[in-house]
């Protein structure tokens, strides 16, 4: 053994205990520093997964705060309960569900289903099937464009101009005179040259004038 150890290790047994001392000093240092980091840390873990969990929250309830169910079933080829935002319309309830079945009465759905509307939250919207239109089954969807409900009154509303016009198969002459450019001679003519399939053969037939006729031409029928 070398003179330098020998050295060494009286000067440990000399300062036996104050060197037992300083390395457990260290030793507790060192532990008690692994501690405060790993406490550390796993506290800031907390803090972050609790904001985490906060925010997933109120993302989940702005979520469905913003969605809507809609029961689509029929004529559809995967009928279903889907999820929607607010802001969807019936073409992307069509586009969900895979389109319409082969036997949907599409003339009737295109007919009747505004693709352009939206849809709402617990809405049920149902696609008759061909031979439910057909047989009498399905007699109507509640769901119909607008325009439909304004038919009657277009209708009323043409009828009503015909019937203001002047009949030129069934017109007296006074009638026929207050038409513009036409005088009594005029009338006469027209009369006498009954009945007209059409309006037109007043200038065919030469009994007014071109200029008369456009003149004339909408406030005169055949019916």
């Amino acid at each position: 053994m070398s003179t330098d150890l020998i050295k060494t290790l009286k000067r440990f047994k000399k300062y036996k205990t104050e060197s037992i001392l300083i390395i457990t000093s260290i030793i507790i240092t060192l532990i008690s520093l692994v501690i405060f980091i790993t406490s550390s840390t796993h506290t800031e873990n907390e803090i972050v997964i609790d904001r985490d969990i906060s925010t997933d929250k109120k993302i989940s309830e702005n979520d469905l705060g913003e969605q809507i169910f809609v029961d689509i079933s029929g004529a559809v080829n995967n009928p279903g309960v889907y999820k929607f935002s607010k802001s969807s319309r019936i073409n992307d309830a069509l586009e969900k569900v895979g389109g319409l079945a082969y036997n949907a009465d599409t003339f009737y759905f295109y007919r009747n289903f505004n693709l352009a509307a939206y849809i709402f939250d617990q809405e049920k919207i149902y696609v008759p099937y061909l031979w439910e239109i057909t047989s009498g089954i399905f007699v109507e969807n509640t769901r119909i464009l607008n325009y439909l409900t304004a038919l009657p009154q277009i209708k009323d509303v043409i009828v009503e101009n015909e019937q203001s016009k002047t009949n030129i198969n069934n017109a007296t002459i006074d009638e026929l005179d207050e038409l513009s450019g036409i005088g009594t001679i005029t009338a006469q003519k027209i009369i006498q040259n009954r009945p007209y399939t059409n309006i037109d053969e007043l200038e065919s037939k030469k009994i007014v004038n071109k200029s008369v006729f456009e003149n004339i031409k909408d406030q005169i029928s055949v019916n």
